[in-house]
């Protein structure tokens, strides 16, 4: 899957299932792939907001040498080291974007 969001920046390969991407000045970040799929969720569900919550990645992204955004921070997918962990809620807050992610398969939950 290709994440036209961050085509600018370069792909570096070290395992297949989180992407990870560094920028011209050298900054690196991870992106897992629940967490973009939480992004996707916001696009087609408030594609008003989208553009908001994307740049507000950029800004973290070039804010912090490492940083992954994650899905669950307390259970990251990988050990991503000293890098900064990101959970969506914490880019949608900075933002003033209150998402509710309420993908699940029933509605016994309540």
């Amino acid at each position: 899957m290709n994440y036209e969001e961050f085509e600018n920046y370069k792909e570096i390969t070290d395992n297949k299932f989180v992407k990870k991407f560094q920028t011209v000045e050298g900054n690196e970040f991870y992106i897992e792939p629940a967490f973009y799929t939480q992004l996707m969720g916001l696009q087609e569900r408030y594609p008003e907001n989208y553009l908001k919550v994307v740049e507000e990645i950029h800004r973290q992204i070039k804010a912090n040498k490492h940083i992954a955004f994650v899905y669950d921070f307390e259970n990251p997918f990988l050990d991503y080291g000293e890098s900064i962990l990101r959970e969506f809620v914490d880019i949608t807050d900075a933002v003033k974007v209150f998402y509710e992610d309420k993908s699940r398969g029933s509605d016994y939950g309540d």
